[in-house]
């Protein structure tokens, strides 16, 4: 294990702003106290020297604070670019608590006191960690750094009025016998709780109670375990209400965002956590034969699948943010083969290529057989362990399309496929029906084919029909009752005859992009409001790949505007409150409907929580266009 830490060879910079130059708006009661109070932890029970904790302070009231530099760009970067490198120490501790935000890449994005609206001054911490990680600090000096962040984690993008910019230092080469532990008060897109009336952090007060009389070497051996706490604490006030945020721990992040050594935090001297210097990389035969490969192929479908199973299968952690690295499939892999973890036995590249070239099996053939044979080839001549097969792709459950078109007399033209690996023909009405004729058809096609009922109901509707609630309708059961259709199918409402001119090229490249990127990808679902809905809304929404999911978060009057808008934007998925939901107080948010919590949302279970959701009585609609499936002669492909 790890020699005992000496209190006297550790540092820290511990931060508090409760004052930003953006505007009083900002003003945070309780961070200058909590900051303090992290201070006097360390001071005391952990017994740090005094002279070893660099305390920067921003309060709203002077008077209340002790005598200490204000917490701006130019003192945090004297104190922890220039000062604390110098210092011969072991361990570094990062307190900050204040505002917080994540860019694009998940990384959290630290604002200065001297913030402002213009010029939004900031500390990228995951550039600073990796600075800290490199040849920038000097010798073996600091192979532990302890950072604690308690702020939001809210997407930089929904602060419409900063301008963040990019402001990232240098970092030199990679120290692999560096580790870092960072521990975040709330995971990225959530909000981390401020006690006002009390001035504390709910985070800084929960974690302070699990340090409470712990010395720094006790704490820092035992930061798994005492952050595992601190996350159970949450888990039960969560459920009583009290909390809402769920913290999060990542244990030294590569470059690229990895977590090479999964929940290992202390050294392990029997080697069972083995330096990822070790592993095994690609040799420079292998990158030529993939450079030949893999040059100028687009990204396939379900390359984040690809991506995730080559950690999952060699037991390397997965890293956070659910997102592709990169847009190209080479950056990929040079990622990939700087991301080496726990297991020696083979490179995280092997199991992706095989899992792209199983995928690409059917529609390319030749082009699989040739990455299957590069992954035989280089495992053969860097001696590592054999490729498992990659998962089966899980089977397409058989769906009932009813396809419903607008005849002159508020009737509708009316005919039904059922699909299972291809569209075939099952019923068509020879005039227009009304609604309840088209019910009753329904239900007289799915009791016809018991042995191979369909799981999945998609009603290919015009636009005024997404305001039928199909979910709520009762179709023959057994004996002479009936049963509500949301209940017993997944029911997906379809608007494809509106998806021409111009929103049918970002349709289908949004599509593509879930396909690629998975559906839990942070950008994936986008949360829309009252406030969000205008003229413009749906050339917004067509801009980039991201969102392919609108939760419609909007008041009854506002949901035929937001459904034009998402069908302008090329947003395939959209989800609804049904009038009935709309009584009483403030609807319940369509999350919690969802069972989702505050965790990322996997768009790909959307189906399947629809249904959990109409069994608890919870009318919800959701629209779920694939432009892959379209019968009746008119084939769009993704």
């Amino acid at each position: 294990m790890t020699p005992a830490l000496d209190p006297e060879r550790v540092f820290a910079l511990v931060v508090g702003i409760e004052s930003y130059q953006v505007g009083a708006g900002w003003s945070l009661p309780g961070p200058a106290r909590d900051a303090v109070r992290f201070a006097d932890w360390l001071t005391g029970q952990a017994g740090v020297p005094p002279s070893h904790v660099h305390l920067l302070l921003s309060p709203l009231d002077q008077t209340r604070a002790r005598t200490c530099p204000s917490a701006t760009l130019e003192n945090v970067h004297r104190v922890l670019f220039e000062e604390l490198p110098k210092c011969d120490g072991d361990l570094l501790w990062i307190y900050w608590a204040g505002h917080g935000f994540v860019d694009e890449r998940q990384q959290l994005l630290l604002p200065f006191t001297d913030a402002t609206t213009l010029l939004t001054r900031h500390l990228n911490l995951q550039a600073a960690l990796r600075w800290w990680r490199s040849s920038n600090v000097a010798g073996g000096r600091f192979r532990r750094l302890v950072a604690v962040g308690d702020t939001c984690r809210i997407e930089a993008k929904r602060a419409r009025k900063l301008r963040f910019g990019t402001i990232e230092p240098e970092a030199g080469d990679l120290i692999h016998e560096r580790r870092q532990f960072v521990l975040y008060a709330a995971r990225p897109g959530q909000a981390a709780q401020n006690q006002a009336e009390r001035q504390a952090g709910q985070f800084t007060d929960t974690l302070l109670k699990r340090l409470d009389g712990k010395a720094v070497d006790e704490s820092v051996e035992g930061l798994v375990g005492i952050t595992r706490a601190v996350q159970a604490d949450f888990s039960i006030m969560r459920a009583r209400g009290e909390a809402w945020q769920e913290p999060q721990f990542v244990i030294s992040e590569g470059w690229e965002g990895s977590t090479l050594f999964g929940d290992h935090w202390a050294d392990d001297v029997t080697g069972t956590v083995p330096d990822p210097s070790d592993a095994p990389v690609l040799d420079p035969p292998a990158w030529t034969e993939l450079g030949q490969l893999l040059r100028n192929r687009p990204l396939p479908p379900y390359s984040y699948d690809a991506y995730r199973w080559a950690f999952e299968v060699t037991g390397c952690a997965v890293p956070p943010g659910d997102v592709l690295p990169a847009d190209d499939l080479l950056d990929i892999v040079r990622d990939l083969d700087s991301r080496q973890g726990r297991h020696r036995d083979r490179p995280l590249t092997l199991p992706f290529v095989r899992h792209l070239a199983d995928r690409a099996t059917r529609r390319s053939p030749d082009w699989a057989a040739e990455a299957n044979a590069w992954v035989d080839r280089t495992r053969e001549r860097l001696g590592t362990a054999p490729v498992p097969a990659p998962p089966e792709r899980a089977a397409e459950s058989p769906a009932l399309h009813v396809q419903l078109r607008h005849d002159a007399n508020s009737r509708y033209w009316t005919r039904m496929w059922l699909y299972q690996h291809k569209f075939e023909s099952v019923w068509e009405a020879s005039q227009p029906l009304d609604l309840e004729t088209v019910r009753a058809a329904l239900g007289q096609q799915l009791g016809a084919r018991p042995s191979c009922a369909p799981t999945r109901i998609e009603f290919h509707v015009p636009y005024d029909l997404l305001e039928e609630p199909f979910e709520s309708w009762h179709i023959p059961w057994r004996g002479n009752r009936t049963k509500e259709l949301g209940c017993y199918f997944d029911v997906l409402l379809r608007c494809p005859d509106e998806r021409d001119g111009l929103s049918v090229e970002p349709w289908r490249r949004k599509w593509s992009w879930l396909r690629t990127q998975g559906g839990r990808h942070p950008h994936a679902v986008l949360d829309i409001r009252d406030s969000d809905v205008s003229a413009n809304l749906g050339a917004t929404l067509q801009q980039a790949g991201p969102p392919v999911c609108v939760l419609a978060e909007v008041t009854e009057p506002m949901i035929m505007d937001t459904l034009d808008a998402i069908l302008d934007g090329g947003v395939p998925i959209a989800i609804w409150r049904r009038p009935a939901d709309f009584q009483g107080e403030a609807a319940e948010p369509i999350r919690t409907a969802l069972a989702a919590g505050t965790a990322q949302l996997d768009v790909q279970t959307l189906p399947a929580r629809l249904r959990q959701a109409r069994i608890a009585q919870r009318p919800l609609a959701l629209m779920w266009d694939d432009p892959g499936r379209i019968p009746g002669g008119r084939t769009l492909t993704s």
